[in-house]
């Protein structure tokens, strides 16, 4: 009830590169080496197959969820939602088997059920977790942590099983979920020491000597090894790729160390202070400079030893306030300490929040307990406090909702909760107003970001490249070309501000330069999907079928069933005179996109080439019931470029139009 509100939210921010424009995904059969495809879909690779994996687990449900919906959100979030009732579950089930672990059995009077129950629900009903749950790219996050709480499950119940057969089973459960969770998100690295935690909490006792010195060496080694495993999943380039992050962001590796404890303790803030105002997918946060700059600093380093200190001090009195306070800070140390990502992002507490509720469920208990006998009217007035609790955070979830409805609700509620972000005064301009068509409003606002904070070095030249296509669509060329030339002087000059100033040169029609620009895109990546289309779509328009021919093909290497490729290059082939060539293309296109107009266009005039009237009249017959026959012909009559039909085409299709709509009048008056 508490998502019900999210199953029509639109499409945010990081779902198009990763979804709505990543190529790879659209898959358009259930075949297994189109579903294998899907694990290689960066959207980093500009629409091409990468030659690594790409948290293949998501990315394939992403593919079916294209394949049955396509762009329609709504089965997107009925799956992220499915995913989160199912990780609820998995929570309840975990702690309630963590409980009757030996050092923890016989504490709770036998309320493991309620303890295990009440924690997973304020744990799942929470708005913090609402980021994770209605973004619809965030499913990353969220199949990463549903899989993770699922190794942790299995390994609990390893260890409380006697039989052998059971336990490999379990075991074996237990590494697939790992693998699965680390193929979702790499977060999920910190997996196999969560799995020490717990044995520490529940299964081991280190006053023993030799399990308290295999602890403290486990614990040194393995903390060498998270780092270098982050390393290795974050940073395959090493210090190389560590050194470049930081060059793209506005803040350098001391400041992010300095600032994240900041942060993380900013995090338990909003998970103790859930007011749904707080909440926002982004924040105003001010660098730490120095330790005393700002003077907060200082004090939320020394309070994250503190917590920390008290986690492992009271792991045997207080073993559950110990296990919420030492998972949280284990699963925040991949995204919150050293590695470059922005600062940060409220669904990365999806994960180590798990426990956070466990001690405060066993809180509450304890005090239902003591007021069973002591005074069982007060003990009516928490049971009904509690009641009014969880309907108060389950409507702050509803109401925290509203704002992902649209893209201008979204980006609206950012502004005000972040006025001096650069980022919401941008996306509201690109997602919402330039796509309303009220320009001048997106220019007024990129040019209020560019006077705000950024989260990249790159979000500046963003914006200018946008402003200059807008200043392209207004026929205003000096203007754009004065802003590139700006964005283009800087170094480094980055490939999406390069790719934009191809788009904005296609759009003036200037060909040439719009080929000298994507000649260095491609020296770059060769293998680009993205960039390899637009230079056979320039070629084409230099009429250089030849050579845009073999671009477009390239592609078709890289995605074979993308419409855009088939269609350059069976346009390639029908105007270098191959028709059976063409023909041939543009029926695999049909195949696959059977109501795409172009396609149905240049059948036709394919089959009116090679003089075979009848099969071209069934595919016009097939395109006039999917396209207006006046949008047809104002298409024709206007000379549309977006074809590419040469004009001896376009004359014998428009007359093919206007007989077919005249012997439909005819019937109808007959």
């Amino acid at each position: 009830l508490i998502y019900f509100n999210t199953l029509d939210a639109s499409w945010h921010f990081d779902d198009e590169p990763n979804i709505l424009n990543n190529r790879g995904l659209h898959i358009h059969n259930l075949k297994p080496e189109s579903l294998v495809r899907t694990f290689f879909t960066s959207p980093t690779a500009g629409g091409s197959i990468s030659d690594s994996l790409y948290r293949p687990i998501p990315c394939l449900t992403f593919a079916i969820n294209w394949y049955f919906g396509k762009g329609d959100v709504f089965g997107y979030h009925l799956v992220n939602i499915a995913v989160h009732i199912l990780t609820t579950y998995l929570i309840y089930l975990t702690i309630l088997n963590l409980l009757k672990a030996p050092k923890l059995q016989h504490r709770y009077n036998r309320k493991e059920n309620f303890i295990a129950f009440l924690a997973a629900a304020l744990w799942a009903i929470h708005p913090i977790q609402t980021q994770a749950v209605t973004y619809i790219v965030q499913r990353m996050a969220s199949m990463a942590a549903m899989f993770y709480i699922l190794g942790i499950y299995f390994y609990v119940k390893t260890r409380q099983s006697r039989i052998s057969a059971r336990r490999i089973g379990l075991l074996f459960g237990c590494a697939i979920s790992f693998i699965f969770a680390i193929g979702s998100k790499q977060n999920a690295a910190a997996l196999p020491f969560a799995l020490l935690l717990i044995e520490i909490i529940g299964f081991q006792d280190l006053n023993r000597p030799g399990v308290r010195k295999a602890f403290w060496v486990g614990s040194i080694v393995g903390g060498l090894l998270l780092v270098a495993l982050s390393v290795w999943l974050f940073l395959p380039g090493g210090s190389e790729t560590l050194i470049s992050g930081y060059d793209q962001r506005p803040f350098s590796l001391s400041e992010r160390l300095l600032t994240e404890p900041r942060i993380v303790l900013f995090y338990l803030s909003l998970i103790f202070y859930p007011d749904p105002n707080r909440l926002s997918i982004e924040h105003d946060i001010q660098l730490s400079t120095s330790l005393i700059e700002p003077w907060t600093t200082l004090p939320a380093i020394l309070t994250t030893i503190i917590l920390i200190a008290i986690g492992i001090s009271q792991y045997k009195k207080r073993p559950l306030l110990a296990l919420a306070i030492l998972f949280f800070y284990l699963n925040h140390v991949i995204e919150s300490t050293f590695i470059p990502l922005e600062l940060i992002f409220e669904h990365r507490n999806y994960l180590p929040s798990f426990f956070l509720f466990l001690p405060v469920a066993a809180g509450f208990n304890r005090l239902l307990d003591y007021y069973k006998e002591k005074n069982r009217a007060f003990r009516s007035v928490l049971i009904a406090f509690l009641v009014l609790f969880m309907i108060g955070i389950g409507a702050g979830s509803y109401i925290r909702n509203m704002a992902w409805a649209t893209e201008k609700t979204l980006w609206e509620d950012a502004m005000q909760k972040a006025p001096n972000s650069h980022r919401p005064l941008h996306n509201l301009a690109s997602y919402h107003y330039e796509r309303i068509g009220q320009l001048d409003k997106a220019l007024e606002l990129y040019q209020k970001s560019l006077e705000l904070r950024t989260n990249n070095n790159f979000a500046n030249p963003s914006a200018m490249s946008n402003m200059a296509l807008i200043y392209v669509r207004q026929n205003e060329y000096e203007k754009a070309i004065a802003l590139w030339d700006k964005i283009l002087s800087n170094k480094p000059v980055y490939g999406v501000h390069q790719y934009l100033y191809v788009i904005g040169s296609i759009e003036m029609k200037d060909w040439n330069r719009a080929l000298t620009g994507i000649n260095r895109l491609i020296e770059e990546r060769p293998t680009d999907f993205n960039y390899n289309y637009l230079k056979g779509y320039v070629l084409l328009n230099l009429k250089d079928y030849r050579q845009a021919l073999r671009y477009f093909e390239r592609c078709l290497k890289l995605i074979a069933d993308n419409h855009q490729a088939l269609v350059g290059a069976g346009v390639c082939y029908s105007l270098l005179g191959q028709y059976q060539s063409a023909e041939d293309i543009f029926k695999t296109a049909h195949r696959y996109y059977p109501d795409n107009d172009l396609v149905l266009l240049w059948l036709v005039d394919t089959k009116l080439k090679q003089n075979e009237r009848r099969a071209a009249d069934r595919y016009l017959s097939r395109l006039l019931k999917i396209t207006p026959v006046e949008e047809l012909l104002e298409s024709l009559e206007k000379n549309n470029t977006k074809h590419f039909l040469p004009p001896d085409s376009k004359t014998l299709i428009l007359d093919m139009v206007k007989s077919a709509e005249d012997k439909k009048l005819d019937n109808i008056a007959g």
